[in-house]
């Protein structure tokens, strides 16, 4: 989380820097930085969410609540053009030591509390606006990635980050020509950085002022990815464009203190952050008070660190290269089974979704299928840690053990033959789109299994078209970040099985594995926070609404009857909330509605036929009719 007013504090001694030109025309496809002055390494977290912050920034003011978080695939394509402009090598975290343990539950109780405040805030839901039937252009160009962003609108200060922001970018990355020089390292991204500055030079770009304190030396430098701006060469912008940034060169900075490094510097504006600057220079020069701090605080900042090796995991040598971070990260701590003395067990951190906070968390239904992955990894790894979870319960952030009895569920025993149906019945199917209706489907399935309320079809349709009336309820808000859940723990579930490779096949997990073979990418569509993107997914693919809405609620006579079942009556749940049963009749078009059958031998009451329509109701509708405008 960086150091408090440590970069305030030396912002004056950073210096103005060229870091690279382009002679061409930055609006045209030849951005690359074609004479870069410097190595330019990145500290890969950091610019995930830095790009994040522009983005929103650049949001129109007019965009209503939910609809300004930019999507996954919008920021997986800034951050592709944000590196077309450097010549870089990028480091991701792929394994957290354990003195960072409170720090990231620090950080989850941060990000409860504004989900919490975001719910009191907006208790009966979100106003939203009118969703195109296609995808819109994104609202930024690529200089905006760089310069001073735009004030953000008020509107956009309480928006959540999106859950699964950094193994969006990866997956984007991974598909990119940009795959080589993306490392995810056994540690903190910003460790590997360090000390690829040591060893070549060059520059590091991050928005972690914890990269101030470590001790690169003379040849390298520190840029806070705020500073980055880019101008017209010569004041001419057709001439070129030229990359300047506010540099620190920690090693100079040092000097002029009369310091060996800046760590007794970060130390005391670290436990004292409210010392004037000129009193803080002046107690770096007298004793450390409390000696035994200071040394587990420098143990932090050394390259390397005395205890590297023995905090730090080998790497994983085993494809694919591209692992989820989380999954990593487990992988990591099953291959050092059993767990250090100070650690109990085995932690999975899971993010926090934007999912209603008086309810249980979104991760709960998809909870067997993350499980079941963790298991298998466990015991072809021989691994005999217990292993827990971290996550939301309740207004609390707190681990959950994962119990070995986990793999019964009766969920897992129909989790292939679901998947298989899903296929076969949406056989054309966009992936993304098949994998969307099935997690609805699942999530259905799962509620009605153990006598739980379902989703409303309003919500339903909702998740799975983007179309809604002006209002976004916290029910709707709820089911997408369920079905997030499901699709990322079938991602797991994905990863898991190719990490084992050969043993899974031999172990009888192939035909699962094949299941999950066309799983697309985070960046693809598979989480898809974005309504309008969403909504293009659905008119592009030609999806029969009706069809698809059949399978959710009933994939057994679906799957039988070929897509022509009558919706489900959610019989036994006649008492669920009238106001949202009643919100759905109104959302869904009554062309949707299929007629209820008559029983044999009723009649009307003058004893006459129903009149007939002459024209039948077409079996594949316009979906351009269906969704409006």
């Amino acid at each position: 989380m960086g150091i408090p007013r440590l970069t305030g504090q030396l912002e004056p001694y950073s210096v103005p820097l060229i870091l690279g030109y382009q002679t061409v025309n930055f609006s045209r496809d030849l951005a690359d930085i074609s004479n870069s002055l410097t190595p330019i390494i990145i500290d890969g977290p950091g610019l995930a969410y830095h790009i994040y912050n522009r983005l929103l920034a650049h949001r129109s003011a007019c965009l209503k609540g939910l609809d300004a978080i930019p999507s996954y695939g919008e920021i997986g394509r800034a951050f592709l053009a944000y590196l077309d402009t450097l010549n870089s090598h990028i480091y991701f975290d792929g394994f957290l030591p354990l003195h960072k343990r409170p720090t990231r539950q620090a950080r989850l109780e941060l990000s409860l509390k504004d989900l919490v405040k975001t719910h009191d805030l907006s208790p009966a839901g979100f106003t939203i606006g009118a969703v195109s039937r296609h995808a819109s252009s994104p609202s930024w160009i690529p200089q905006q990635l760089f310069n001073s962003p735009l004030p953000l609108p008020s509107s956009h200060r309480n928006l959540p980050a999106p859950a699964f922001l950094v193994p969006a970018v990866l997956d984007g990355l991974a598909e990119s020509q940009y795959a080589p020089i993306v490392d995810i390292v056994p540690a903190e991204a910003d460790l590997h950085c360090a000390l690829a500055a040591i060893n070549i030079g060059g520059t590091i770009l991050t928005s972690d002022s914890d990269l101030l304190v470590f001790d690169i030396g003379p040849k390298a430098s520190v840029v806070l990815l705020n500073s980055l701006s880019i101008s017209a060469l010569d004041g001419d912008p057709e001439a070129g464009s030229l990359l300047k940034a506010n540099v620190f060169k920690t090693a100079e900075i040092a000097r002029k203190f009369q310091l060996p490094n800046l760590h007794r510097l970060g130390y005391q504006i670290k436990t004292d952050p409210t010392t004037t600057f000129s009193e803080t220079l002046r107690r770096t020069k007298t004793p450390v008070a409390d000696p035994v701090n200071f040394r587990a605080f420098i143990e932090e900042y050394t390259l390397p660190p005395s205890s590297l090796e023995a905090a730090t995991p080998p790497p994983i040598e085993s494809k694919p290269r591209f692992l989820d971070p989380r999954l990593s990260e487990l992988i990591l701590q099953l291959q050092s089974s059993p767990p250090p003395p100070q650690a109990n067990e085995i932690i999975v951190y899971l993010p926090l979704p934007l999912d209603d906070p008086t309810r249980s968390s979104a991760w709960t239904v998809s909870s067997c299928i993350r499980h079941y992955a963790y298991s298998l990894l466990a015991s072809h790894l021989s691994a005999r840690s217990p292993i827990a979870e971290t996550s939301r319960r309740g207004h609390r952030i707190l681990p959950t053990s994962i119990p070995a009895s986990e793999n019964n569920d009766p969920d897992l025993k129909h989790l292939p033959s679901l998947l298989k149906k899903s296929q076969q019945r949406f056989p054309e199917l966009q992936p993304s789109l098949r994998f969307r209706i099935f997690a609805l489907t699942y999530i259905h399935r799962w509620c009605t299994d153990r006598g739980k309320t379902p989703p409303s079809r309003a919500s339903l349709l909702c998740a799975l078209t983007g179309k809604t009336t002006h209002h976004l309820s916290w029910e709707a808000v709820h089911l997408d970040a369920q079905a997030q859940g499901v699709v990322y723990a079938l991602r797991m579930l994905q990863q898991s099985l190719r990490y084992l490779g050969g043993v899974a096949a031999e172990d009888g997990f192939h035909d699962l594995a094949v299941l999950l073979g066309d799983l697309p990418g985070l960046a693809r569509g598979l989480l898809c926070p974005s309504r309008s993107e969403l909504r293009a997914l659905v008119v592009g693919a030609g999806l029969d609404v009706t069809v698809a809405m059949d399978f959710i609620l009933d994939p057994d006579t679906s799957a039988e009857n070929g897509g022509d079942a009558e919706f489900a009556t959610n019989e036994g749940h006649e008492t669920q909330q009238e106001e949202e049963a009643d919100e759905g009749k109104r959302d869904i078009p009554a062309e949707w509605q299929r007629p209820k059958k008559r029983k044999s031998g009723r009649r009307s009451s003058k004893g006459t036929k129903a009149p007939q329509t002459s024209q039948a109701t077409p079996k594949t509708r316009n979906l351009y009719e269906l969704l409006g405008s």
